[in-house]
């Protein structure tokens, strides 16, 4: 841990420097491209990116993000699901393991671009018509560099209007827990629209987007963006976390074509892998200023693909969060309290005492469970902890949720995991056999549980209270910079307290080892 440390400045700096290397060439192109009009570029569409003031740029994390910044998509776990119903525009990603996460957009499904039904009494609505586009995106992490990209085809509102390509990229860092960097190129050549008859219907221009993220509190958020061309501005303040959230936000321009300023409020709700998002706009060009969407999560929780990935059966220990080991390795008969200090050639034994004398002479005892945790490198105590508030040492242990063993596996991770569990028609209600189901083997079960938890630690850097607090309310609710919900902060505070308690109370933590280990040789038994 000590080595990242030293080396995290070092990476920072070779980040800010593609940012800049990335920005410069960008701009180089630009100048060599950007038309006469500024206004010839492609519609944004997201009521969430639009209700943040454009400013979805340093933060895209959905289904949208290709719109924005196809880099975003690299933060997805699971697959996701948007309908614009203002916009007409349905957004799908989906996150494939180590490969990278795909996604596909297609803008202005809606017949006149209204939602169902164009009437006055409709107040639903959308600014543009008819700007037809389908994306297709990729992007993957690298580090803590996130990349993307984006190619497509757009027409113009026209009858007889011809498509043409588009490509996009963009890529998106945090520079540290408070501050998120972002940055888009959009139609990187420039994209001109033809009639069939070749006559230009439309233009659009090569567009260079900054987007900056702030976080000064857990819970307030501050966006912002900025165009180079045509010079922009968009800043949005959005309070509130992943489960519910408001926002305000303004944009500024300095084309006299297009007002100087607008205002926009709105808010966000996820609950129940559902989401809803609504956004009004107080623009006065605009004939319908309210925006809706909606949105779901589904699919198993994928790890976030890397250029290095943990695999879970042969580099099961490797992993940046190196936690130091205690020096309790091994325990003699007889000894509870005190570890065992092993003698050299060069030292004599101390004399044994008449009771020691009249004991049968014993092998000592190596625990297995210290031995797992070796394997994985994880601090023994740390370990206990999590199966202490997990299960208490109950290898049998259902939560409310489904969730079973000794690390609480629910089945859909367990699967991920490689570990046989049959589909329930009431998760709750398992067959406590571990032949049938392989979270009742405590061997498995923890084995699964300390694979799933280093997996955490790598996508939170390390971050012991985040990846705890993921353990516990899933990674899908838990931001890699935070924060983490007060149940989750609750969960960590919890492990971490009984982590401190067993080091500083031997006694305990020999007890709770034997409880493990007791568990663990019943089964091997079996």
């Amino acid at each position: 841990m000590k080595i990242q440390l030293s080396t995290l400045p070092y990476r920072k700096r070779g980040l800010l420097l593609v940012a800049t290397a990335f920005l410069l060439f960008s701009y180089f192109l630009g100048q060599k491209n950007t038309l006469s009009d500024p206004l010839n570029l492609r519609p944004e569409v997201g009521t969430r990116g639009i209700g943040l003031g454009g400013a979805f740029i340093g933060s895209a994390d959905d289904a949208t993000s290709p719109l924005w910044n196809p880099a975003g998509l690299a933060t997805l776990q699971r697959g996701n699901l948007i309908y614009d119903l203002s916009q007409g525009a349905v957004s799908l990603a989906y996150p494939l393991r180590s490969i990278g996460t795909f996604g596909i957009n297609f803008i202005d499904l809606n017949a006149g671009d209204r939602f169902l039904l164009n009437h006055a009494a409709n107040p639903i609505g959308s600014f543009k018509l008819g700007n037809n586009q389908a994306l297709f995106s990729y992007a993957r992490k690298l580090g803590s560099l996130k990349i993307g990209a984006s190619t497509g085809f757009s027409r113009a509102p026209y009858y007889g209007s011809l498509w043409a390509p588009n490509y996009d990229v963009g890529l998106l860092t945090e520079l540290n827990a408070q501050l998120a960097f972002g940055m888009r190129l959009r139609d990187v050549a420039g994209v001109t629209i033809r009639h069939t008859d070749g006559q230009i219907l439309q233009t659009f221009n090569q567009q260079i987007t900054i987007g900056t993220v702030f976080t000064p509190h857990p819970i307030i958020r501050w966006h912002n963006r900025f165009d180079i061309d045509p010079s922009y501005f968009g800043t949005s303040i959005e309070i509130g976390n992943k489960a519910i959230s408001a926002h305000v936000g303004s944009t500024f321009t300095l084309n006299d074509e297009r007002p100087f300023q607008s205002w926009r409020v709105g808010f966000s709700l996820s609950q129940l892998e559902k989401e809803f998002h609504y956004t009004y706009l107080n623009q006065e060009n605009l004939e319908y200023r309210h925006l809706v969407s909606i949105g779901m999560s589904f699919g198993d929780t994928q790890p976030i693909s890397e250029g290095t990935q943990i695999n879970t059966q042969e580099q099961k220990g490797n992993t940046i969060a190196r936690i130091p080991m205690p020096a309790i390795v091994t325990q003699q008969p007889g000894l509870k309290d005190e570890p065992r200090t092993p003698t050299t050639s060069t030292q004599k034994p101390p004399p044994k005492t008449e009771t020691e004398t009249q004991q049968p002479e014993q092998t000592e005892v190596t625990y297995l469970s210290i031995q797992i945790a070796t394997e994985y490198d994880i601090d023994i105590q740390l370990m206990l902890a999590i199966i202490h508030a997990e299960s208490n040492f109950n290898p049998n242990a259902v939560s409310k949720n489904g969730a079973a063993g000794l690390m609480q596996m629910m089945p859909a991770t367990a699967r991920h995991l490689e570990l046989k569990v049959p589909q329930y028609q009431d998760k709750r209600k398992p067959k406590l056999d571990s032949h049938i189901d392989e979270r009742f083997d405590p061997h498995k079960n923890l084995h699964a549980g300390l694979t799933y938890f280093k997996m955490l630690l790598e996508k939170y850097r390390g971050n012991l209270t985040l990846a705890l607090g993921a353990y516990n309310v899933g990674p899908g609710r838990v931001r890699v910079n935070g924060p983490l919900i007060s149940r989750g902060q609750q969960y960590a505070n919890k492990v971490l307290n009984r982590s401190q308690y067993y080091r500083e109370n031997k006694t305990q933590m020999q007890e709770d080892l034997k409880r493990l280990e007791a568990v663990l040789k019943s089964r091997e038994k079996t």
